[in-house]
């Protein structure tokens, strides 16, 4: 097993390399982080009663369909700790999430490679790789580290074809970013495929991963059944307060998504006006790949761009050597780079 490389961040430098939200949390989630430092000393709700109910009349289910988690990963961990042994398999795209196959790995299961022809997932391709020995599909739209989606339609065939004891995960970490139509919704389809689990998260477009809150929404009798492997007190009272009030907090949302698109198409003119391929990304970041008559690779770069003050994500862990993933920054953020970028791209 190999540990988790996390985006790094370098003292006195700006941090463009883990997707967070530029502009922190917002104010309602703030005000009640304030608040909730009064309750420091009691132990949290450990069925966080309040926090699914509000995530159940936002996503439109209902408070028995939801599992909260210390971050989406958590949530990973406990659906493998609870539905695979050793000797299992999993499927995984080539390009994606490390965390999908750590779940798998740590439970004894083999982790078994799809191939993302044009960097996106083809799941025909993953469907041709489903036999009696799978249990899990791991799927992730927008991908991280690409920002492609998958589409509904696709999505649909696959959940149609794909056998009722084969789960499939499908990761929204970033759907709240996704413009309407550019890509797939799992979370409506739950209460017609028992087999489906959707993840998602208040880290990105929240602003709240440092408090670590993710969840997992599903058929009642599945989330009874993760229910039994999760921790006691899994989530503190800070971080389900944080919630809470995030999700009532639509002026942030609307703010930090005009903040994403403006930058990120900001980004992209600048990376085409360099002749750099970018892919058309439905997050809140955007990856390129360096030009071939370079001779370093993304990690290079990388090192080249926290030295002038910037670290960003070389992508060598997911499987592109050659390719950088950039957060979308504040205009702020984007006048210091954009010089840098010029500078050491061409």
């Amino acid at each position: 097993m190999k540990p988790y490389h996390a985006g790094e961040r370098r003292p006195g430098t700006i941090k463009l390399s883990s997707n967070e939200n530029p502009l922190g949390c917002g104010p309602r989630a703030r005000s009640a982080i304030v608040t909730a430092l009064e309750d420091v000393h009691y132990y949290p709700d450990g069925g966080a009663r309040e926090l699914r109910e509000a995530i159940a009349a936002v996503r439109g289910c209902r408070a028995e369909q939801i599992i909260p988690g210390n971050g989406s990963d958590e949530v990973l961990t406990l659906i493998a700790g609870t539905y695979l042994d050793p000797g299992d398999t999993v499927l995984v795209g080539e390009h994606t999430f490390s965390q999908y196959r750590f779940a798998a790995t740590l439970f004894g299961a083999t982790v078994r490679t799809v191939a993302m022809p044009g960097l996106r997932m083809d799941l025909d391709l993953f469907s041709r790789g489903m036999d009696e020995g799978v249990k899990i599909v791991f799927l992730c739209s927008p991908n991280n580290p690409t920002g492609l989606t998958i589409t509904q339609a696709d999505l649909l065939k696959f959940l149609e074809s794909t056998p009722p004891h084969i789960l499939v995960v499908v990761d929204h970490a970033y759907i709240e970013y996704q413009e309407a139509d550019a890509g797939c919704d799992a979370t409506a389809l739950v209460d017609e495929y028992p087999n489906l689990v959707v993840l998602r998260t208040f880290s990105k477009i929240h602003g709240l991963a440092n408090l670590r809150i993710g969840y997992g929404i599903a058929d009642p009798g599945r989330i009874e059944e993760l229910q039994r492997v999760r921790s006691p007190f899994n989530l503190g009272g800070i971080a389900q307060s944080a919630a809470v009030a995030a999700l009532q907090d639509d002026g942030f949302l609307q703010q930090s998504l005009q903040v994403n698109l403006t930058g990120k198409q900001r980004l992209e003119r600048t990376l085409s006006r360099m002749n750099i391929s970018w892919l058309p990304s439905q997050a809140n970041f955007v990856t390129f790949e360096l030009p071939r008559e370079r001779s370093d690779d993304a990690a290079s770069v990388a090192r080249h761009l926290a030295e002038r003050g910037f670290t960003v994500r070389p992508l060598g862990s997911f499987g592109l050597p050659r390719h950088l993933r950039i957060t979308v920054g504040t205009p702020e953020q984007l006048d210091q780079l954009e010089p840098i970028l010029q500078d050491i791209l061409t």
